[in-house]
């Protein structure tokens, strides 16, 4: 029996320029299905809203989601979030981007566990912040706005100035039941070599199934 959906909305970035990539990360394919579709099923299945965040509209009527466009151009994710929180159904928002080829259902589902009340839930892994990978919520949008008005573009800042809440994931989260988030999960492409490291992961996968 399919599990049901979280009363949030599940928003997917897209539209970034992809400079080294070479081409747009959205549309690389994995087998049969874009990444961007892939990720688009992911957020169905977990999310009451699917929404998606783009600077434009025609590349992405094709799968069917709304699409909130940028209120204020050129002011690159944070801009986008900006758009998505004054757009959400939902209270909490789920924000991730469009080149994670392994988002996991199962890892959002427990990164929403552990929300509480806070205004943003960011996991850390592989040594970074992964903000576009991340729980926010709609009574940041003023604090949000203000830093797109005022060109203090980086969503980490913004952590520093809501309640927000930083979740460790390394092999030790592993062993905690209530976190099914790996780091494998927030993994994203962003080079041809990426790309092919991921290719080689996957079918490594497949050889030893």
């Amino acid at each position: 029996m399919p599990k049901s959906k979280l009363p949030i909305t599940g928003a997917l970035l897209v539209g970034g320029e992809s400079r080294r990539m070479g081409e747009n990360k959205a549309f690389l394919k994995i087998g049969e299905k874009m990444l961007c579709e892939r990720s688009l099923e992911v957020l169905n299945n977990v999310c009451q809203e699917v929404v998606i965040s783009s600077r434009q509209a025609e590349s992405y009527e094709m799968f069917g989601y709304p699409i909130i466009l940028d209120r204020i151009k050129a002011k690159g994710p944070l801009g986008g979030l900006y758009s998505i929180l004054s757009e959400a159904k939902h209270n909490y928002v789920f924000v991730v981007a469009c080149d994670m080829p392994l988002l996991s259902e199962e890892g959002i589902r427990s990164l929403y566990g552990q929300v509480e009340n806070f205004d943003a839930l960011v996991p850390r892994a592989l040594g970074r912040l992964h903000p576009l990978h991340a729980f926010y919520h709609k009574r940041i949008l003023s604090l949000v706005e203000d830093s797109v008005l005022k060109e203090k573009l980086r969503i980490t800042e913004i952590l520093n100035e809501c309640r927000s809440k930083i979740i460790q994931i390394d092999k030790n989260s592993e062993l905690n039941p209530n976190i099914h988030l790996k780091e494998e999960n927030l993994m994203n492409v962003n080079t041809p070599g990426d790309w092919e490291s991921l290719m080689l992961k996957l079918n490594n996968n497949k050889d030893e199934m």
